[in-house]
C-alpha cells in the first residue's frame, strides 16, 4: 500500500521512504506543513500530488524533458504552442501564442505594412540584387527574379544564360534581371526561348554582354522582355566586334560594333602582330578567337579573343603553311581551321581548341591545281570548299573533324569563267557560290551536301569587273559581291531560283576595289574592305530594301587597303 501522510499530523521534517510500490502520496489539506519548522522532506521514490504542490523555495532536480507536460503560457515565459513550424518565422503576439510567416515562394523577403509582417516577392523599388554566379551554360528559375546572374572571371568559357518562355516559368511582369560578366573575363550570351528579347532600336534575339559590362532585362508582357546596357566601364557595350585585315602595319585593326551606331572605339592592337600583309581575318565561331592569314611566315597567326580586344597569340603550328596565306576559316563547331595559300598543297588544316592548333592533318590526296585565294567550310561542316586561280577554279571536299580531307567531289559541270577569288556556302547549306575574274564575275550553284547542282543563271543586272568575295546573309535571303569596279559593292535578293533583282546600289559608294564583303550576324549590316580610304565602309542592311544610309567611318582609320573584314559571333 502507499504510504500516506496527513498534512494535519505533520509538524516537523519528515524523512519517508515508500513502502515498496515507491509512492508517497501527500493528501491535499496543506502541503506547507510538510515544510514546517525548515526542516526537509526526501522523497525515495516518487511522489504523487493530488491537490496543488506550492513552493516558496523553488522546485530542483525536475527533467525539462520527461518530467513536465502540457503547453507553458506565454505570460509564464513560454510561446502557448505546442509546435513550431519548420522554417517559419515566428512573431511576437501579445499574450497569445506566437505567430508565424511561412517563406513562401522562392526569392521572397519580409515586408511589413505598418502593422503586420508578410512574405513578399521583392519590391519593384529594391536596390538589391542577389548574386547567382553560373560557371556553366545556365536555364532561369523563378528564383532568380531580382537577381544578379554573375559571370566570374575565373570561367574563361563563353557561356549563354536562357530566358525560359513564359509557358515554361512564368515570371511576373515587371520581373527584373541582371546579366554580369566580370571584368578581365570572358563574355556571356543572354537568350531567350520561344518569347521575345528586345534591345534598343527593336534588335530582337540573344545579345552578348561583354566582360566588366551589364545587361538589364526587364520583362514588360507575359512574352516580353526588353532589356539595355548598364556601362560599367562608362563605355557603351559591344554587341559585337568588327576586324579588317590590311596589307601595311598593323595588318589587323578591330573596334567595337553597334548595330544603332555602327563603328566604335579601336582595341589595342595586339602585343605580337602578324608578321606581313593580312588577306585575310576571321573570328572562331564560339568568339573566343580572331586568326589571321597573311604574306610572311608563319602565314597564319591567331589571338585569343577576350571580347573587349586581342589576348594572347597562340603558338605558331608546328607545321606551317607552305606560302602566303590568302584566306582562312574556322569549321562551325570550332575544332578545325584551314588556310588557302600560295604554294603547293595550296590548302593546309589543323585541328584546333582552346590550346590553338593541333597536328596537321594529312593533305588532300588530289590537291587543288593551282593558288587558293579564299576557303570555306559548308554550315553543317560536312565539306571545304576552296577558289582557286587555275582551272576549275572551284574545287570541294567532304570534311570530317576527326580525319580531315575525303575524297573530291565532281567539279561542276558548268565551271566558273576565271580565277576563283571568294568562295561562300549559304547559311542554309543548299547553295555555293564563287566569286571570280571574267564575266559574269559571280557564279553559283545548288548543294546538295555532296556535289553541285546545275549552275544558276547570271544576274540580269551583272557586276562590271572582277569578283574578288562574295558573302551570303544569315537568312541566305541576300547575296553580296566585292569586285574590281564602281559601284565595287553589288548585291541581289537570293532564293531557291538563284539571283533576284538587283538592288539599288548604296548612296554614298565605297571609294574604290571592293576586296572583301560580309554580313553581321543578324544580318542587319553589310561591311566591304577595300583599296582607299577610309579602308572600310559599313551600311545598315535590309534584306527587303538593302543598303541603308553609310555609318559614319572609324574614328581611327585602318591604315592602307581594307583586304578583309569579318564580324565577331553575336
Amino acid at each position: 500500500m502507499p504510504t500516506t501522510i496527513n498534512a494535519s499530523n505533520t509538524t516537523g521534517g519528515a524523512v519517508v521512504t515508500g513502502d515498496g510500490s515507491g509512492v508517497l502520496q501527500l493528501q491535499s489539506g496543506g502541503v506547507t506543513a510538510l515544510t514546517a519548522n525548515g526542516a526537509n522532506v526526501t522523497v525515495a521514490g516518487n511522489a504523487v500530488v493530488t491537490g496543488t504542490l506550492t513552493s516558496t523555495g523553488g522546485i530542483s532536480g525536475v527533467s525539462l524533458t520527461t518530467g513536465v507536460t502540457g503547453i507553458l503560457p506565454v505570460a509564464n515565459g513560454g510561446t502557448g504552442a505546442a509546435t513550431l513550424a519548420a522554417n517559419n518565422v515566428l512573431i511576437g503576439n501579445g499574450t497569445s501564442a506566437v505567430a508565424a510567416v511561412a517563406p513562401g515562394t522562392t526569392g521572397n523577403v519580409l515586408t511589413s505594412n505598418g502593422t503586420n509582417w508578410a512574405s513578399t516577392a521583392l519590391p519593384s523599388n529594391a536596390v538589391a540584387y542577389p548574386q547567382n554566379s553560373q560557371s556553366a551554360n545556365y536555364t532561369l528559375v523563378l528564383g532568380d527574379a531580382g537577381k544578379q546572374i554573375f559571370h566570374p572571371v575565373a570561367d574563361t568559357t563563353v557561356r549563354t544564360y536562357t530566358i525560359p518562355a513564359n509557358a515554361s516559368v512564368a515570371f511576373p511582369i515587371g520581373t527584373v534581371v541582371l546579366f554580369t560578366a566580370e571584368n578581365g573575363g570572358t563574355r556571356v550570351n543572354v537568350a531567350i526561348t520561344s518569347d521575345t528579347l528586345v534591345f534598343g532600336d527593336g534588335t530582337t534575339g540573344s545579345l552578348s554582354v561583354y566582360p566588366n559590362n551589364t545587361l538589364m532585362a526587364i520583362k514588360v508582357t507575359a512574352t516580353k522582355w526588353m532589356a539595355n546596357y548598364l556601362y560599367q566601364t562608362g563605355n557603351a557595350a559591344a554587341l559585337a566586334s568588327i576586324a579588317v585585315a590590311t596589307s601595311t602595319t598593323p595588318f589587323i585593326q578591330a573596334y567595337s560594333w553597334n548595330v544603332s551606331t555602327g563603328f566604335g572605339g579601336k582595341y589595342a592592337n595586339p602585343t605580337t602582330l602578324p608578321a606581313g600583309s593580312a588577306q585575310s581575318v576571321a573570328f572562331s565561331p564560339d568568339g573566343n578567337n580572331i586568326a589571321v592569314a597573311h604574306s610572311t611566315s608563319p602565314f597564319i597567326t591567331a589571338y585569343s579573343w577576350i571580347g573587349f580586344g586581342f589576348g594572347s597569340k597562340y603558338t605558331d603550328p608546328a607545321t606551317l603553311p607552305t606560302g602566303s596565306g590568302n584566306g582562312v576559316a574556322f569549321n562551325p563547331a570550332g575544332t578545325s581551321i584551314a588556310v588557302a595559300h600560295t604554294t603547293s598543297p595550296f590548302v593546309t588544316a589543323y585541328p584546333w581548341s582552346s590550346s590553338g592548333f593541333g597536328t596537321k592533318y594529312t593533305n588532300p590526296a588530289t590537291l587543288p591545281p593551282g593558288n587558293c585565294f579564299s576557303v570555306a567550310f559548308s554550315p553543317a561542316g560536312t565539306a571545304i570548299a576552296v577558289a582557286t586561280n587555275t582551272t576549275p577554279f572551284i574545287q570541294a571536299y567532304p570534311w570530317n573533324a576527326g580525319t580531315g580531307f575525303g575524297t573530291k567531289y565532281t567539279d561542276p559541270v558548268t565551271l566558273p569563267a576565271g580565277t576563283g577569288r571568294g568562295v561562300a556556302f549559304s547559311p542554309a547549306g543548299t547553295a555555293i557560290a564563287l566569286a571570280h575574274a571574267t564575266a559574269s564575275y559571280v557564279s553559283a550553284y545548288p548543294w546538295s551536301g555532296s556535289a553541285f547542282g546545275t549552275k544558276y543563271a547570271n544576274p540580269a543586272t551583272v557586276i562590271p569587273f572582277d569578283g574578288y568575295s562574295v558573302a551570303f546573309n544569315p537568312a541566305s535571303t541576300s547575296i553580296a559581291i566585292a569586285h574590281d569596279s564602281s559601284p565595287f559593292i553589288t548585291a541581289y535578293p537570293w532564293s531557291g531560283s538563284g539571283f533576284g533583282t538587283k538592288y539599288t546600289n548604296p548612296a554614298t559608294l565605297p571609294p574604290s576595289q571592293g576586296y572583301a564583303t560580309t554580313f553581321s550576324p543578324a544580318g542587319d549590316a553589310i561591311a566591304v574592305a577595300h583599296a582607299a580610304s577610309p579602308n572600310v565602309t559599313a551600311y545598315p542592311w535590309n534584306a527587303g530594301t538593302g543598303f541603308g544610309t553609310k555609318y559614319a567611318d572609324p574614328g581611327s582609320l585602318p591604315p592602307i587597303n581594307g583586304q578583309s573584314v569579318a564580324f565577331s559571333p553575336a
